[in-house]
């Protein structure tokens, strides 16, 4: 397993980030735990499968004699089940499940980021990089909805001047 390391860490990583970017974008756009789960569970199955196949496919091309089918299995399920932890605050009945999802997001970047080369630096690098991208997808989902809420607004002020 040691010898698939950085295709644990590359799964794992953007498992979690691409799947908390989601539940961010969602709650930024007002959706539902109900969507959200769905959006999510979605989302780590099919872009664990492209990032598997991109990988085993890189992997194919880059070097012949090598496992290039377990480079992409190894992918896709690191991004599967490391990226699933982030959703499942939103299975149970907790006051705050985004809350919880947060802290379970940073702990386990930082872990993944820890393990690198660079130990602590790693770690906080790689825990910026998740919350970046959580931000961008909360605010960039709250800026829409807020833009669709106003043009919905006014095209409904507008038939009944008519």
């Amino acid at each position: 397993m040691i010898k698939y390391y950085s295709e644990i860490i590359y799964g794992g990583v953007d498992g979690l980030i691409t799947t908390f970017a989601i539940i961010a974008g969602s709650l930024g756009g007002d959706l539902s735990t109900t969507v959200i789960i769905i959006l999510g569970l979605a989302s780590i199955l099919s872009d664990g499968f492209s990032m598997g196949l991109s990988s085993y496919l890189a992997e194919k091309a880059r070097v012949k004699g090598q496992n290039a089918l377990m480079v992409g299995l190894i992918t896709f399920f690191s991004f599967a089940t490391i990226g699933i932890f982030p959703l499942l605050p939103f299975f149970f009945k907790f006051n705050n499940p985004f809350l919880i999802s947060s802290y379970v997001l940073g702990f386990l970047l930082f872990i993944l980021g820890y393990v690198k080369e660079y130990k602590i630096m790693g770690g906080i690098e790689t825990f910026l990089i998740g919350g970046i991208a959580a931000a961008i997808a909360y605010y960039s989902a709250k800026l829409i909805a807020n833009y669709e809420n106003a043009i919905t607004k006014r095209t409904k002020q507008d038939k009944e001047t008519i």
